[in-house]
């Protein structure tokens, strides 16, 4: 009896020890912030039905597409670039909601994904939500501020939207300046807000 105790304390000492090295879960009721997605890699063959979806979109086959992706979904629904060819056929078949959902649940494991803010905030845009659309685009910058559509789609929001001329012209500009050739038209929609700021 008196061995069976002492195996029982060892037992205890060895549990207790075992637990001071582990780290302290949440508060008990509590979730945490955020829980790290874990994406399986796509396989060759995934990663090649993913170029049939693209280049069905390429052709104009968005049905085709829609149906190519079904079939890498199943086990990658959550991939970045499962979702982002989710929302490109989804807008295609003009079903926005779908579209953003797919880049919302992007953007929530991936915010640095420049062309999936880019295309949110202009379906949020196309919605009328441009407080959210703008508040994408900058957050977005913040992270990729050498993406030129990001600057340019702001350069938009603020000149026609939140008739914030200065902030157009500023971004308005930092898109001609990271673009290979310069755009004529937006030279002179920079001439005109220049003549109009000051």
């Amino acid at each position: 009896m008196k061995r069976r105790a002492e195996w029982g304390v060892v037992f205890a000492m060895g549990l207790l020890a075992g637990c001071s090295g582990m780290q302290p879960g949440p508060e008990p009721g509590r979730m945490p912030d955020r829980v790290e997605l874990v994406t399986p890699a796509l396989a060759p063959s995934d990663r090649e039905q993913l170029e049939q979806v693209r280049a069905s979109l390429a052709g104009g086959r968005v049905d085709a597409a829609g149906r190519q992706l079904e079939r890498v979904e199943g086990d990658h629904r959550f991939h970045p670039d499962v979702l982002m060819l989710r929302a490109m056929v989804a807008r295609h078949q003009e079903r926005p909601k779908q579209a953003v959902r797919a880049l919302e649940a992007l953007l929530d494991q991936s915010p640095e994904h420049a062309a999936a803010a880019n295309d949110l905030a202009l379906l949020y845009r196309q919605q009328g939500r441009i407080d959210p659309a703008a508040a994408l685009l900058r957050q977005a910058l913040e992270v990729n501020p050498e993406h030129p559509q990001l600057h340019y789609n702001l350069a938009v929001l603020s000149e026609l939207y939140l008739l914030d001329l200065e902030q157009a012209l500023a971004h308005y500009r930092r898109y001609q300046s990271l673009t290979e050739v310069e755009d004529e038209e937006v030279a002179l929609w920079i001439r005109d807000l220049e003549r109009r700021v000051e």
